[in-house]
């Protein structure tokens, strides 16, 4: 009997959830969120590659910044090339391991509460007007940096109807940051460290 062909076809994911900052991150960022989407081909049953894009957000720890009227939020965006490695390929409940290199592009700014304006607001259909107090910002200051990085996890998925999945998936993220003086004269590198726990749908 010949042996079945593999299956190859083009995939694609999107999801969403929830993203830790870990290590030396996590004393500094909240815990956050965003999204990612990925497109690839599946060269045979168990294995694939699956090009991402990776947007998350994140708000400064509070005790960081002790000044009053002083906050600050930070972004990740990311872009990586992941070997997806499909440990149960034919059975309803799925496991796969997935992983590869990327880059990394962070950015964080602070910001001040610098007053108030009055902000006109008019709806005719909701038969409502008014002029509305509203909080205006001035941005401090901001910084970024773009960095090589690393990323691994695994995920589970849910057969929905011919190979279409739900999925949940855990990936660890690290990133070689740049290095710096700080204000001790001791060189430190910004190295970043993040979990993000996604969910979506992979085909």
């Amino acid at each position: 009997m010949a042996a079945p062909e593999p299956e190859r076809h083009f995939m694609f994911s999107v999801g969403g959830g929830t993203s830790f900052p870990i290590a030396d991150a996590g004393g500094r960022f909240k815990t956050g969120g965003g999204f990612q989407l990925g497109a690839g081909f599946q060269f045979q049953q168990r294995l694939g590659v699956l090009a991402e894009y990776l947007y998350t957000a994140y708000d400064v720890e509070s005790d960081v910044l002790d000044v009053a009227n002083v906050e600050g939020d930070h972004s990740m965006q990311a872009g990586s090339i992941n070997a997806v490695v499909n440990l149960l390929p034919k059975s309803p409940i799925g496991i796969y391991l997935i992983g590869g290199p990327g880059l990394y592009y962070r950015r964080v700014a602070v910001s001040q509460l610098a007053g108030v304006a009055a902000v006109p607001y008019c709806d005719p259909w909701l038969y409502y007007c008014s002029t509305q107090v509203v909080p205006v910002e001035e941005i401090l200051g901001a910084r970024s940096s773009t960095d090589f990085g690393l990323n691994a996890g695994a995920g589970i998925t849910l057969s929905i109807v011919g190979d279409l999945r739900l999925y949940v998936e855990g990936r660890y993220h690290y990133i070689f940051g740049p290095e710096f003086t700080d204000a001790g004269g001791t060189s430190r590198r910004a190295d970043g460290q993040y979990v993000p726990v996604m969910f979506g749908l992979r085909y």
